[in-house]
């Protein structure tokens, strides 16, 4: 098993050990893992997180709010000693904060709380605006995601929860809570299964239901709303999208929306001003597009950045598009890349790309050597 890397490292947070503007092009990193393999990976702003299939911790990268859950920024991937009693399920990063889900579907979160978006009451606020040891909150949990200062779970139960800024509406909570210390339910909502956090917006999908809820910032159609009549959604909307099959995922960048279908169809729809949607052609706010990889690939697997994605296709080639300016899609095609373009990767034939991350502007997979 080989780790491969690229985009954005200003922080060090592709775990190369070192820190500089940009790895352009797919880097293998050096990792010592004690024998363990790769289970998840969680990129934030600037630092990435890393789960073994013990359920041990990692982490490197942009460290000023304790987002790393240790002392000092560190430019390699290194255990996470703080949490080395906890063994966890599920790792989330948000901008500049941190949470794991526990193998008893708790949470434990870590980092910036400045905005509430760990929900922890920040009473006094100068003691809880960075969370300086990792805090376990009495709250079950098993799907978690984070946005630039908002997090929403889901608990056993299908219910979600939100915290953090609300002045967009991406709590749900309505217009008279602009911000929350703590998590609070979001009515209006069925059984949710899948649920993703943009920059300022948040997206929840019923398997039940078929149904997509939507709520937060609309400003460039990421509700799949009209932007001109829906600017700001502080409730719960509901979306019938008329998609007949199961959902694999539901993915958000900062201003755009990805839903990978159980067919292999990929939705696309938001802000298309650096190629997001995977398309040149004009995506109207409230219509979503089909994104096609090139001479009728299947989808294998897909991951999305603040503004760029990676597509991992059944033929194990990797696709991007989006975002560019520090290599986010190592293509050197410019700042744009506006539809799925080949990644060039350097691993042989026979090795085959077992899983994909992005986040941020950085990137990680998983080779089987």
């Amino acid at each position: 098993m080989a780790l491969w890397t690229w985009g954005a490292n200003s922080h060090g947070q592709l775990g190369v050990g070192v820190a500089n503007e940009q790895i352009e092009k797919p880097t293998r990193v050096e990792l010592h893992l004690y024998h363990c393999k790769i289970n998840q990976i969680a990129c934030g702003g600037g630092h990435t997180l890393l789960l073994d299939n013990e359920g041990k911790l990692y982490s490197c990268g942009w460290n000023s709010k304790l987002q790393l859950a240790r002392e000092t920024e560190v430019h390699k991937f290194e255990r996470t000693w703080a949490l080395s009693g906890v063994t966890f399920t599920n790792i989330v990063g948000g901008w500049d904060f941190s949470c794991g889900v526990t193998d008893d579907q708790f949470l434990i979160v870590w980092g910036s709380n400045a905005y509430g978006q760990l929900g922890v009451p920040s009473t006094p606020k100068e003691y809880f605006s960075e969370i300086m040891k990792p805090i376990r909150l009495p709250i079950n949990a098993v799907l978690v995601s984070m946005g630039l200062r908002h997090t929403a779970i889901v608990n056993s139960k299908g219910e979600v929860w939100t915290t953090g800024c609300g002045r967009h509406g991406q709590l749900g909570l309505g217009n008279s809570v602009l911000s929350s210390d703590r998590f609070q339910k979001v009515e209006g909502v069925g059984k949710i299964s899948h649920i993703a956090c943009g920059q300022n917006h948040t997206v929840a999908w019923c398997s039940d239901e078929k149904a997509l809820y939507v709520w937060g910032d609309n400003k460039h159609g990421q509700l799949l709303l009209c932007s001109e009549k829906y600017r700001k959604i502080y409730t719960p909307n509901k979306i019938d999208i008329d998609v007949k099959q199961e959902v694999k995922k539901l993915l958000s960048g900062w201003t755009n929306v990805l839903l990978w279908l159980e067919d292999g169809s990929l939705l696309a729809w938001g802000r298309n001003n650096n190629g997001q949607l995977g398309t040149d052609k004009t995506v109207l706010p409230g219509t979503f597009t089909h994104v096609k990889l090139p001479e009728g690939r299947e989808v294998q697997d897909v991951a999305v950045g603040s503004e760029h994605t990676i597509c991992l296709a059944t033929d194990n080639t990797l696709w991007a598009w989006g975002w560019n300016e520090h290599f986010n899609t190592a293509i050197d095609l410019g700042h744009q890349i506006v539809q799925p373009t080949l990644v060039p990767l350097e691993i042989e034939k026979d090795q085959k790309i077992t899983q994909i991350y992005a986040g941020g502007a950085q990137n990680f997979i998983v080779v089987e050597e």
